[in-house]
This record gives C-alpha cells, sequence and structure tokens, in this order.
C-alpha cells in the first residue's frame, strides 16, 4: 500500500457485533464522499504500529458516506486484529487504501448462491445487497460461527435481503445443519457461486461443488488467510538482485520479502499472506515455487512471483530489482 494512495478515514463508530466480533464505520474527517465501490471489495487499513490488514466493507455499495467493516478478534493474530480491537476507538483517525476488489459479481450474473461462516460474511453482505437491488434471484446460507453467534444479525435482518437469508448455528441440538450437498444442486445451471470462510470450512464446499459439476469460472472463493507452509521445514536457497549482483541467502525460517528487509531491501508488502499482490516481483531466473492466492496464470508464466510467501524450487532465483 503506497503512502500516496492512503486516505484519512475517522472512526465514527465501534460496536461489539458478537463475541469477539468488533464492527467499524469509517467516514471523511471532513464529510466528504468516500472513493465508490463495488460488492464484494475491500480496503488495506494501516494500523497502530505499522502493521497492514485488508478488511472486507460489509454495507450498502450504494453508500459513498462510509465505509463498515467488521474485525473478528483472532486468538492467532499477528497484531492486525488485536490492535483493531485494543488499539483503535471512536474519533480515532485512520488511513486506508481505496477500495479494490477480487471477490466481483460477474456482469452476466443471473442467479447467485451465497455461501458463509462466521467473519466470511462481511464481504457477502455487500453482494447480497446488491444482487437485491438488481432484482437477480439468490440464497444466502450463513452459518454462524461457534464463537460468535448472531454476529450481523441484526445488518441482516433490518436489511432488504432478510428474506433470502437462512442462518445456521453450529453445535446447536434444535438447528438444522448446512446440507451443502442439497443446496448445490438444486440451483439453476447458470447460477454463480460465492464462498468465503477458514479454509478448513470453504475448501471442502469447492470441492464439492466441482464434484456436482459446478465449472471453476462459476465459483468464486474470497480467502482471509492463505494457506502458507510452514517456514521452518522450507529450504535454504539464494536470491540474486539483478541490479547490484548482491546475493542473498534465504533461510528456511524467512520469508524473501522479510530476510530482504532485514538486509536493507524493503519490498513493498501489505496482508504478508500472498493474497493482495503488492509484493509483486519479476524473477528474471530461476523456476518458482507459487504458494499465493493471488497471481494469475498469465503473470506466472511472465515470471513474476509474490515475495512475502513464494519460494524457490531450485538453488537459486534472479530478482529484478
Amino acid at each position: 500500500m503506497s503512502d500516496d494512495a492512503l486516505l484519512p478515514v475517522v472512526v465514527v463508530k465501534k460496536a461489539v457485533e458478537a463475541h469477539n466480533m468488533v464492527l467499524f464505520e469509517l467516514a471523511d474527517p471532513n464529510g466528504a464522499e468516500l472513493p465508490a465501490f463495488s460488492a464484494g471489495s475491500h480496503i488495506d487499513v494501516a494500523l497502530p504500529g505499522g502493521l497492514v490488514r485488508q478488511y472486507s466493507l460489509c454495507n450498502s455499495s450504494s453508500e459513498r458516506n462510509r465505509y463498515v467493516i467488521g474485525v473478528w478478534k483472532d486468538a492467532n493474530s499477528r497484531g492486525g486484529s488485536v490492535a483493531m480491537h485494543e488499539s483503535v476507538n471512536i474519533g480515532d483517525t485512520l488511513q486506508v487504501s481505496p477500495p479494490r476488489n477480487r471477490f466481483r459479481v460477474p456482469r452476466n450474473t443471473k442467479h447467485a448462491l451465497l455461501i458463509a461462516r462466521g467473519i466470511g460474511v462481511t464481504p457477502i453482505l455487500s453482494i447480497a445487497d446488491y444482487l437485491k437491488a438488481q432484482n437477480i434471484p439468490f440464497e444466502l446460507h450463513y452459518v454462524y460461527a461457534l464463537m460468535s453467534p448472531g454476529s450481523f444479525d441484526t445488518m441482516i435482518s433490518e436489511s432488504k435481503f432478510a428474506e433470502n437469508t437462512k442462518f445456521y448455528r453450529e453445535a446447536t441440538e434444535d438447528n438444522q445443519l448446512l446440507d451443502p450437498a442439497s443446496i448445490l444442486t438444486s440451483q439453476p445451471e447458470d447460477t454463480q457461486l460465492f464462498i468465503c470462510g477458514a479454509d478448513w470450512w470453504m475448501d471442502p464446499l469447492v470441492n464439492l461443488a466441482k464434484q456436482k459439476g459446478w465449472a471453476e469460472e462459476r465459483i468464486h472463493v474470497e480467502r482471509f488467510t492463505a494457506k502458507v507452509a510452514a517456514a521452518a521445514l522450507d529450504k535454504v536457497f539464494e536470491v540474486k538482485i539483478a541490479s547490484s549482483g548482491k546475493v542473498f541467502k534465504i533461510p528456511g525460517d524467512k520469508t524473501v520479502s522479510a530476510f530482504l528487509e532485514e538486509n536493507g531491501i524493503k519490498i513493498p508488502t501489505s496482508c504478508e499472506q500472498g493474497m493482495c499482490g503488492t509484493c509483486k516481483v519479476k524473477v528474471l531466473e530461476g523456476e518458482i515455487d507459487h504458494r499465493d492466492k493471488r497471481l494469475s496464470e498469465e503473470q506466472r508464466k511472465e515470471g513474476y512471483f509474490l515475495a512475502c510467501v513464494s519460494r524457490a524450487k531450485g538453488d537459486l532465483l534472479v530478482l529484478d530489482l
């Protein structure tokens, strides 16, 4: 996230949405309109302590007066969600990026199926609002995470898409559990599928959809965390900086971006999970072990990799730096 792209916003509302779940409403300090966004978008938020994290916008994309984000306090937080919960309060000014979208509703959408769990519902909410406003038929199946029952219940119940929504509560005796096989087989053939939630919950749904005949281009997934192999188990390899000829040996417990920064070479980063594309670097020589969830096949063929997660398959990568 480059500094010249940042926008100042003021926290005008901070409300507990459920256990470990807080809702933040952000607005322009002078009451001006904020940059427009499309349903499914997210923003980068610069946090106290120098961290940058991405959060989905869950309010209506027709609104220009505010950005609304939900933040789950992750027990395994690397500092981002804890900072939002404990250090950011009403009246504080934050710096955010203009909205970006990697979870966009295709223009030709005629029907849609939305499935979400826990904090994964945040981008889904703006998508549901958009579909309702466009009179596009859809179903929203929302599974409350075990530790945050009731999250976003008020927002959904007061929305125009409440009638399109079915709720599921985990680990309750009287609950009808989500039946993805039945849901996936009862949709029109031109339905677009949107899924968001934790990887361990979401990946089986994606695999099941493919088994049921859903084409890849009709399956849309938003990931909050990328699956990165444990760094301590990784092989050691070298990177060469093309402009200077300097060679650095990347340890098994360090990413390329982190180790180079420690040695005075800064590659811009944001999510540090291989999801946003901020740390994209051209590789001039060497075979890449791609571990990101962002780059297209075309970008990979052109030799790009994301330095915050990807590594070398061989012993050396030459970077266009």
